[in-house]
């Protein structure tokens, strides 16, 4: 049985199966990089034949929770900005107000450069 062991930059790879004492041991196959959610060779070439199934399901549920976390940011973001300016209003500091303004900007930079890009 495979273990998927959640880490900030990976997910750990990990082959869980009992000793000779029937102890559970575990052991290390490899990463997966979250950014791409591809697995190394290293790992491709640790694991069995009969687990290359129970591996690509667990990527597809990889994927699918970054498609999920995307849109559940995404449809939250008017709450979000709601409680970003009341902050701003009751007590930011100057500098909490440049790094809030900043990433605004830049988010209203990119939303107007994706739209240019879709009416071409």
């Amino acid at each position: 049985m495979l273990l998927f062991i959640d880490q900030p930059k990976h997910i750990r790879v990990l082959r869980s199966s009992a000793d000779a004492s029937g102890a559970m041991k575990r052991e290390r196959l490899g990463l997966i990089a979250k950014g791409a959610l591809e697995p190394t060779a290293e790992l491709l070439g640790a694991i069995q034949a009969e687990e290359k199934d129970e591996l690509e399901k667990a990527l597809e549920v990889y994927r699918e929770c970054q498609v999920v976390q995307k849109k559940a940011a995404a449809l939250n973001f008017p709450e979000t900005m709601r409680v970003v300016t009341e902050y701003i209003q009751d007590g930011a500091t100057e500098s909490e107000k440049k790094i809030i303004v900043s990433a605004l900007m830049e988010g209203l930079r990119l939303i107007r450069k994706a739209a240019k890009q879709e009416t071409e």
